[in-house]
């Protein structure tokens, strides 16, 4: 379809032969079409998919960026439903909410999982506010009937090229989707059929605040998706563990304190705190330049 260069104007976006921000024409016109229904009070549900780190938040600022003229930021988007739901709360009306790919929310197939019910909750207070609704998750056949087709208005479905360079989607409306769910899930997460109606491109568009994004929105989501996934008792277990590598390397290198003396400090078996020391000191000794490592 080509790109559409766009500048940012007091009178909202004007294409330019060129800028540094573009959409694909298919994509703009969607976009355009959007605006239009929620003008008369309706919201909008997109979905985006992909594999992990194909491109997908990049997409769905991009998107974002558009139809906010500019004004995205931080908090429109949503780490989980707990987030999301703080966000739809103080968001003004027909606004943009992203809820972004490491949210826990899209890690079971389970149609009737409880947290896609919560899901469908909110969307129904986002249909209340007249809000765009951007869902970015690993796979679109993961989310449950009612979102997926009954709510979603398309799909987005990025991918990389032949040499994995990121920028690519494929594109499905309402009754495409609507097949490729039904097909799909049949032919474990099959995109064959019906094929995309349209393939385009994408920006490599980073936002002004896109620093503020990793650390705040994706680091966090990464820590939660981590502690669902390890358990949280586990993943504090190993920062307990990793302390108490410190603990005890730091007292056997610069107190001499000896191994049956931490065994009564702390309660813990030799085989233990022999372990604990022994990782410190090769963690240590990992930090050191590999020059030096030679002299010694």
């Amino acid at each position: 379809m080509g790109r559409v260069y766009l500048k940012l104007t007091k009178k909202g976006w004007v294409e330019k032969e060129k800028s540094d921000f573009w959409i694909d024409r298919w994509l703009l016109n969607k976009l355009e079409n959007l605006k239009t229904i929620q003008k008369k009070n309706w919201d909008g549900v997109i979905v985006i998919d992909g594999k992990e780190r194909s491109g997908k938040s990049v997409l769905g600022m991009t998107l974002g960026w558009y139809l906010t003229k500019g004004k995205l930021g931080i908090n429109n988007f949503a780490k989980g439903l707990e987030d999301a739901g703080r966000k739809i709360s103080k968001l003004p009306d027909k606004s943009v909410l992203i809820m972004d790919e490491g949210s826990l929310v899209f890690s079971s197939k389970d149609s009737n999982s409880t947290v896609q019910k919560r899901l469908i909750k909110l969307m129904d207070v986002v249909g209340q506010k007249n809000m765009i609704f951007i869902i970015c998750l690993p796979c679109f056949f993961d989310l449950n009937k009612t979102i997926a087709v009954r709510r979603s208005l398309f799909l987005c479905h990025v991918y990389p090229d032949k040499k994995y360079n990121r920028g690519q989607y494929a594109f499905w409306g309402e009754i495409g989707k609507k097949i490729l769910y039904s097909v799909g899930k049949k032919k474990f997460d099959s995109y064959a059929y019906p094929p995309a109606v349209t393939h385009g491109a994408y920006m490599d568009f980073e936002p002004p605040f896109y620093k503020d994004y990793l650390e705040l929105v994706k680091k966090k989501s990464l820590l939660e998706v981590m502690d669902e996934a390890m358990g949280k008792s586990e993943r504090d277990a190993n920062k307990v563990k990793e302390l108490e590598e410190i603990f005890y390397g730091w007292m056997k290198e610069n107190l001499d304190v000896r191994v049956k003396k931490m065994m009564e400090i702390k309660n813990q078996p030799l085989s233990t705190i022999k372990e604990r020391i022994m990782t410190y000191r090769e963690k240590k000794r990992a930090e050191i330049p590999k020059e030096i490592k030679v002299l010694s």
